[in-house]
């Protein structure tokens, strides 16, 4: 029952609306990889880079997802995650149980573990290094008790299965260099424990796994793919590269010091450096690199799960004695079930869906993609780096990417631009020169600070809905598209305000908008940012109608007399479909 009850909370986290970006460029991937049967050697969804190396070092996941987003869409996608990290749920309970933890125990700690993971608990390639990480722990518990059997012919055989494991592993994420990490951070602790009878193997499957981890398209590659992740955040910030702080990783951070307090228990206990040392390498890596710290937090539950059980055992006996048996048990699995379903049921109670694994369309600024789209200003376009995966995704082969998360895939001068947060219009301008961008569509709005570098007298602002804008290039091409469509406005970006709307009172040179058509777009998004209030825009649609007969088009000339007719009780009705 207890076992049962963490699978339902473990479901209970991953069964979630699919919002992982990454996941649109893998899935790209695996469906080129499909259909060619050969994985690309070159950067195919962008047009900034198309020559350059794609190193891909999970391809076989992508492989896997496609095959999954082929079968069942994205809900597909989302129940297969979701049935891996019920597998690690349950491989990580076992390894508490070998451990010698109590029921209770073992299932609170990874039940803890997995709260504290639940961002990563999502649809990428590091899904199969948590189950690498328990396979190998889980290994070194069967080399221990091999290790302690009467010596016979084959008693190692099953170890061979650990340098089998990371090349599969390596080929399905490329964190496989965590298994030769574990392995010689026990056999340190083995040898610090004075017990060469482990050390030795142990060290032994070290090097045997990191051979394995040449089984793979990359072959050597594979560890250039390793040093790239090291080194491009230095020039393009990633907020999984971050390192933990208090601010934003509290509950880790929390857990962590439980887990110190649990492995001091544990070694004072006898419980042996070997298998404290692999957890503390995981918190040093998730320290400087946070993306780690959901590694940490799995392989730590086992220790938790250890320290926890004597004083459990202890509070057991002050229990009635007809509770004494099943009484801990069942309650945990009632407290579990509960944080699984009652989030679901109230939801469902207002009206919500009690499971839903669809994709989450909330983030993606899919509006902003179809004008683009439809107004046949998609090709060579900017975008931001976080929409580039479905950009691809969507638009691939048709339409190719300014960027997209596959950080190996750019050149570093590339990432070294977008890392710049002093760039100025002129700057950003030339760089844009450069990579033969014509237009732009860019998200987050309200927190971009490279909407304010489009400098209005070479971009025209032609959409502004929600927290996209787009921009496109003053190009012949373009000339009917900015007449009909151009905003007067453009932006300013600080740290402590975020994004600022400033309108242009005139237009900008080579702007094919009259002067009159400028005003009454003036006047309508003074209004709106005015909220309403609307003396400067009253002055701007004055200004419209004071230019000579036939200067605006006669339904918007009507609109604009008749509102200013009846007074300024309500909002003027636009024309002309500026995009407002």
């Amino acid at each position: 029952m207890l076992a049962a009850a963490l699978l339902v909370f473990a479901a209970g986290l991953a069964l979630a609306p699919m919002t992982e970006s990454d996941l649109f460029f893998r899935l790209a991937a695996g469906r080129e990889i499909l259909a060619h049967h050969a994985i690309p050697a070159r950067n195919l969804f962008s047009f900034t880079a198309p020559d350059f190396p794609d190193l891909d070092a999970s391809w076989l996941f992508e492989v896997a997802a496609a095959g999954l987003y082929r079968a069942g869409g994205f809900p597909g996608v989302v129940i297969g995650k979701a049935l891996c990290v019920v597998m690690i749920a349950a491989l990580a309970f076992h390894l508490c149980r070998r451990r010698g933890a109590a029921p209770v125990a073992a299932a609170l700690a990874v039940a803890a573990a997995l709260a504290v993971m639940q961002e990563r608990l999502v649809e990428r390639p590091h899904i199969f290094s948590f189950a690498g990480e328990i396979g190998v722990l889980l290994a070194l518990e069967h080399l221990e008790s091999r290790a302690a059997a009467p010596p016979a012919p084959g008693r190692w055989r099953g170890l061979v299965a650990v340098p089998l494991g990371v090349a599969l592993w390596a080929n399905l994420h490329a964190g496989a260099f965590v298994a030769p990490l574990l392995l010689l951070l026990y056999a340190l602790g083995a040898v610090m424990d004075r017990r060469s009878a482990l050390a030795g193997p142990a060290a032994g499957l070290a090097l045997l796994s990191l051979g394995a981890m040449l089984a793979t398209p990359l072959g050597a590659g594979i560890f250039r793919y390793l040093s790239l992740h090291v080194a491009i955040p230095r020039l393009h910030p990633v907020d999984e590269f971050r390192a933990a702080s208090g601010e934003s990783d509290g509950a880790l951070l929390v857990y962590a010091t439980a887990v110190l307090v649990a492995a001091a228990l544990v070694w004072r206990s006898g419980g042996g450096l070997r298998r404290i040392l692999p957890v503390l390498g995981l918190a040093v890596l998730a320290a400087r690199t946070i993306r780690f710290g959901a590694d940490f937090a799995l392989c730590a539950a086992p220790l938790l799960a250890a320290a926890a059980s004597p004083p459990g055992q202890r509070l057991v006996v002050l229990l009635p004695e007809r509770l004494r048996a099943r009484g801990p048990s069942a309650l945990a699995a009632l407290a579990l079930i509960a944080l699984a379903l009652g989030p679901r049921i109230a939801a469902a109670r207002q009206g919500g869906a009690f499971v839903d694994v669809d994709l989450d369309r909330s983030p993606l600024p899919l509006e902003a993609i179809r004008f683009v789209t439809d107004n046949g200003v998609r090709d060579r376009m900017y975008n931001d780096f976080e929409i580039g995966s479905y950009l691809a995704f969507e638009g691939y082969p048709r339409y190719r990417v300014f960027i997209d998360p596959r950080l190996p895939a750019y050149p570093a001068e590339l990432h070294q631009l977008l890392g710049r947060a002093d760039l100025d219009r002129g700057e950003w301008d030339r760089a844009m020169d450069r990579y033969g961008v014509e237009s732009a569509l860019l998200a987050y709005a309200g927190l971009n600070r490279r909407v304010s570098w489009w400098d209005p007298a070479r971009w025209a602002l032609i959409y502004r809905q929600h927290d996209a804008r787009v921009f496109v290039r003053r190009l012949p091409r373009w000339r009917a598209l900015i007449a009909a469509r151009e905003i007067p406005a453009t932006f300013s970006f600080t740290v402590e305000e975020g994004t600022a709307t400033w309108p242009l009172d005139e237009p900008p040179p080579g702007s094919p908008v009259p002067a009159c058509e400028w005003q009454r777009r003036l006047g309508d998004l003074l209004f709106e940012l005015d909220d309403g209030k609307p003396a400067r825009a009253l002055a701007a649609y004055r200004r419209a109608l004071a230019a000579p007969a036939g200067c605006l088009a006669p339904e918007d000339e009507r609109a604009l007399r008749g509102w200013l007719d009846q007074g300024l009780g309500q909002e003027p009705v636009r024309g002309g479909g500026q995009g407002f």
